[in-house]
């Protein structure tokens, strides 16, 4: 069976992804959940449960990090460090200071 349009649009009716939960049954989940945590001993964990269970509390509750500067808005070098190392193993330092003139681009 070839995969075209109309068979992609049945094999999309028959996939599962996408489907979110029935509010009432998320509400119940989140409530047991709150029921089970609240329930648990924190006393009587040992330390590697207490960070496993802290890692999984953390994946949920803390928001996930995106990118806040775009890439175009980084600033260019000011100085350029070279080390240059010869046959016996001696290494040669140069740094370069760069104008405001210099583009990084004229470097590549």
């Amino acid at each position: 069976m070839p995969f075209n349009s109309n068979s992609g649009k049945k094999a999309g009716q028959v996939s599962k992804r996408g489907r979110a939960l029935p509010v009432e049954l998320r509400a119940n989940l989140n409530e047991l959940v709150g029921k089970i945590i609240n329930d648990i001993n924190y006393d009587e964990l040992s330390a590697s449960q207490k960070i496993k269970l802290l890692d999984v509390a953390l994946k949920y509750s803390l928001p996930r990090l995106s990118i806040q500067k775009n890439l175009t808005e980084f600033e260019e070098p000011r100085e350029i460090n070279f080390s240059f190392v010869d046959e016996d193993g001696k290494a040669e330092k140069r740094n370069i200071l760069l104008d405001e003139n210099f583009k990084l681009k004229d470097l590549a």
